[in-house]
């Protein structure tokens, strides 16, 4: 298996409601907006996205429950929205309170 793995920390900027998906599983799509301070070719660099994120299951449950605004390490893996559409999403395996602890 290749690597795919992404762990960043940001803020939860909007989170749908709680939906099921045709197979009855918890659903929640999130919106994470991260901003840092980072190192290329020697330089700093201002690193600032929005980042579109999905998360199932009881990991679901638990963020239609998050704060708005709220700072979290999201861990997860990328993989295309769906059959049809091409664009990026992280799916979000894990979550803890940015700095360290679960959610």
């Amino acid at each position: 298996m290749k690597r795919n793995e992404v762990v960043i920390d940001g803020r939860l900027l909007k989170r749908s409601a709680l939906r099921y998906t045709p197979a009855g599983t918890p659903a929640v799509d999130l919106l994470i907006g991260h901003s840092s301070v980072q190192s290329e070719a020697g330089l700093r660099r201002e690193a600032r996205c929005e980042i579109e994120a999905v998360a199932l299951g009881e990991m679901a449950v638990r963020l239609s429950k998050a704060k708005i605004e709220r700072s979290l390490q999201v861990s997860g893996f990328l993989a295309q929205r769906s059959l049809g559409n091409r664009r990026l999403v992280l799916h979000v395996v894990d979550v803890a309170a940015a700095g360290g602890g679960k959610e």
